[in-house]
């Protein structure tokens, strides 16, 4: 999972009987068996018990917490992804629990470390006795909501930028603890950090980082796009690539900072205002219409051309090699032999091709 997850499923109605759904243990997670699964009365199993045979709270492979948090903060984690984690600052909480989204049956046992304004989550990897990325959720915006259930010591978290999910307790004084000290948290990173669909906006823009990436598909995909024209951008088919881009209109056109995405037969234009809180509708491109040619003639600029007859000229640069490398893969498709029979009407010009502010 990466850095925090865009898509938010709310749990379903509580009509399911408990003899509907049963608890099975498989090592160090848990199988929840139902036939809706996204019930919030999914949570009872047929035994209580809850986390039987777990280590201690204040310890995992013989280690304290503080022990562990100066393990965090000294060694590399695997998978790690995004800010560096002495930008979170201080380690408030942290402690052995099992998580599980909605939309997974599975319960895995992760270590969570609460800052101050992030959540960290990472799996366990017994077999090596380490610690694995699995996601950093932002606290503005997040809601906690105490689960009562047959299953002790539970709660949820959820919000419009966080894929809700259940945190299991060890014990009924780490759950008080995590209660607390999280709804604190919240409320002060609300505070600092008012909520905003797209508040995330300013970590990911630019975009200069896989996680990045993939964030930001993931918004674009769940979140309102201002001054939008056409078919919805979840009907434009799986995006191939996004990067940032100065992209500049004619041969003296100002070059301006636009997001570039790219579909199976669309290149959309997108821009970011300058607060960094709202995305909006530049422009869209069919590929079938468009032409890519290098400017490689001048050293040390990475950049090349879009013509085409539904546009003028636009002069695209990229920030790394690997985006204009990855660009023109996508961009220069081979000219094909067209039969003359099977030719088609040309498209339909769009009623906004590009636009230059």
């Amino acid at each position: 999972m990466g850095c925090c997850s865009l898509s938010a499923r709310q749990a379903g109605s509580a009509g399911i009987g408990q003899d509907e759904v049963e608890l099975l243990r498989t090592g160090r997670t848990r199988i929840w068996s139902s036939s809706e699964g996204q019930s919030e009365a999914s949570l009872h199993p047929k035994d209580p018990a809850i986390l039987a045979e777990t280590e201690d709270t204040e310890a995992l492979w013989g280690r304290t917490r503080e022990e562990l948090a100066n393990l965090l903060i000294t060694q590399p984690i695997s998978g790690w992804e995004g800010m560096h984690i002495h930008s979170l600052g201080e380690i408030i909480w942290s402690s052995l629990v099992f998580l599980r989204s909605y939309c997974m049956e599975e319960m895995r046992e992760c270590y969570v470390v609460l800052f101050s304004f992030h959540l960290l989550i990472l799996s366990v990897d017994r077999t090596k006795k380490a610690l694995v990325y699995e996601g950093l959720l932002p606290l503005a915006g997040m809601r906690l909501r105490e689960i009562v259930s047959a299953i002790s010591h539970t709660f949820e978290i959820s919000g419009s930028m966080i894929e809700p999910r259940l945190v299991c307790c060890q014990n009924s004084a780490d759950f008080d603890t995590w209660v607390q000290r999280l709804r604190h948290q919240i409320q002060m990173a609300n505070a600092h950090c008012p909520v905003s669909p797209s508040n995330n906006i300013s970590f990911l823009v630019p975009c200069d980082e896989e996680w990045k990436k993939r964030e930001l598909m993931r918004h674009l995909l769940c979140n309102t796009v201002l001054e939008w024209e056409g078919k919805p951008i979840q009907h434009l088919g799986r995006i191939q690539y996004l990067t940032t881009v100065q992209a500049a209109r004619g041969c003296m056109g100002d070059s301006e900072e636009r997001l570039l995405v790219l579909f199976p037969d669309d290149l959309l234009f997108l821009s970011v205002d300058k607060d960094r809180t709202a995305i909006t509708y530049e422009g869209k491109l069919p590929l079938i219409g468009i032409q890519v040619k290098e400017k490689s003639a001048v050293l040390g600029r990475l950049q090349f051309e879009i013509t085409g007859s539904l546009t003028e000229p636009i002069l695209i640069t990229c920030s790394t090699a690997e985006d204009y490398e990855k660009c023109l893969f996508c961009l220069q498709k081979p000219e094909k032999v067209l039969d003359p029979l099977a030719l088609q009407p040309p498209p339909i010009i769009p009623k906004k091709s590009w636009r230059h502010q």
